[in-house]
């Protein structure tokens, strides 16, 4: 067994050894003898956590502390499943934002993002629904690591107010990031659980986030309200192959191959003959509007003026 191993089990006994002698102090509060035994095993608990934290630094490994808490005695496994796994998703995408400097649309994480992004298990807390996982990040002589960097953004996403806020990380890292974000303040606010994060580097905090449910709901639901559209005008050779005067709708055909379909202002109207299929020189504009909280992207076509080529 490693040593890692060792503390993990030496862990995990105390904390069932806790729990038992919580239950009899239940039954029997005043108890001296009881408790002793309970300040016993905090010392023992808190000398194993100085031990974990300096063996797995001494492998490069980072530590992070999950805890929750919330209005119910005990949060149910799918709150608790799920708000993880959104706080792993989180990273990743960031990470892969952070590390490329290059906005991502969707979260689609390579198996290398992957592989410098995984949480591993730790140990549980005792007396409290919490989990201590692990990961590996670099140890630099000069400046923060990629992972260092992007858990700051994050514990400053998770403090955001308004739309404009939003937008901000929005370019700067893509919908994916804010998606991501979105995902995981409604799963908390949903669950009714708060969240209490300590980044550790052995002893030392190199990062926090602190958020009860009230501001996990400000939180989702101020990146649902965001949306941000983009407007293109291009002029561009394509092969008219449907219309709908009444409806005021086209149905276009791009030398490219794409077909493309959208609404006319009065390039087309019942004054005016069109021939089909034929080939025009059309001035469209490209309206993209992309909702955060569903990375989501919708895009409309609109044909201002359609001229025919001879």
């Amino acid at each position: 067994m490693t040593k890692i191993a060792d503390i993990q089990e030496k862990l995990l006994d105390t904390n069932r050894a806790v729990a038992e002698l919580e239950r009899a102090i239940v039954k029997d509060p005043k108890s001296l003898s009881l408790s002793a035994m309970m300040k016993s095993l905090g010392k023992r608990y808190e000398q194993l956590e100085v031990d974990f934290l300096t063996e797995v630094d001494s492998l490069g490994v980072d530590v992070c502390a999950y805890r929750v808490f919330g209005e119910q005695e005990r949060p149910t496994l799918k709150a608790l499943s799920s708000v993880l796994g959104d706080f792993q998703n989180l990273v990743s995408t960031v990470y892969d934002a952070v590390k490329t400097a290059i906005p991502k649309l969707r979260a689609r994480i390579s198996s290398e993002i992957a592989a410098e992004t995984e949480f591993r298990f730790g140990y549980t807390y005792p007396g409290s629904f919490g989990v201590v996982l692990t990961i590996a990040n670099q140890r630099l002589l000069i400046g923060e690591s990629f992972l260092d960097e992007s858990m700051k953004v994050i514990s400053n996403m998770a403090k955001v107010h308004d739309s404009p806020e939003v937008l901000s990380y929005a370019k700067k890292l893509g919908p994916a990031s804010v998606r991501a974000l979105y995902r995981w303040a409604y799963d908390h606010a949903e669950s009714g659980l708060g969240v209490d994060i300590e980044w550790r580097r052995k002893e030392v905090i190199r990062g926090l986030v602190f958020a009860q449910r009230p501001e996990f709901e400000r939180l989702h639901q101020t990146i649902s309200m965001t949306s941000d559209e983009q407007v293109s005008e291009t002029t561009t050779l394509a092969t008219l192959v449907g219309a709908d005067v009444a409806r005021q709708t086209f149905h276009m055909k791009l030398d490219t191959g794409e077909e493309i379909r959208g609404s006319l202002s009065e390039a087309i109207s019942e004054g005016q003959t069109v021939h089909l299929p034929k080939r025009y020189r059309a001035l469209i504009r490209k309206t993209q509007t992309i909702l955060y909280s569903t990375e989501e992207e919708k895009v409309s076509y609109h044909i201002l003026t359609l001229d025919l080529v001879e």
